[in-house]
């Protein structure tokens, strides 16, 4: 079972890796330090989720970034893939990101409860800022 949460400070460096891997991946001839500073300013600006293990919160399958509702990424590691991961990962991301731009209201789930998540990306890329 996996756990869907916001992305929090620990979780910097793997989304910045396999972030700027993936981009490098389909972007050829451009400068990598300005590769990195545009992706960075992409997660800035983004509401981040992470995909763990229900049993341990650090163990990482995967992420999912976006912006005023529109999905821009999402990675799901190799061993992972091909369980629905990615799928889930953009539901919340979206539905997280629509909050976070005002565009909707809380999201309500199938058991009565609004759906509160955080972003976690000003944290989480403020940290990963402050290594640059």
């Amino acid at each position: 079972m996996i756990r869907v949460r916001p992305a929090r400070e620990s979780d910097a460096a793997y989304v910045a890796a396999t972030a700027l891997k993936q981009a490098g991946r389909f972007v050829r001839h451009v400068d990598r330090e300005e590769l990195a500073l545009t992706v960075r300013a992409m997660l800035n600006a983004s509401h981040i989720v992470v995909a763990c293990s229900e049993t341990d919160e650090d163990t990482l399958l995967g992420w999912s970034a976006a912006i005023g509702g529109v999905s821009w990424f999402v990675f799901v590691s190799k061993d992972a893939r091909r369980n629905g991961i990615g799928a889930r990962l953009r539901l919340e991301v979206v539905r997280g990101s629509m909050d976070q731009a005002g565009i909707g209201s809380a999201h309500r789930r199938p058991n009565g409860r609004d759906d509160q998540s955080g972003s976690g990306a000003r944290d989480l890329l403020a940290a990963w800022g402050a290594r640059q």
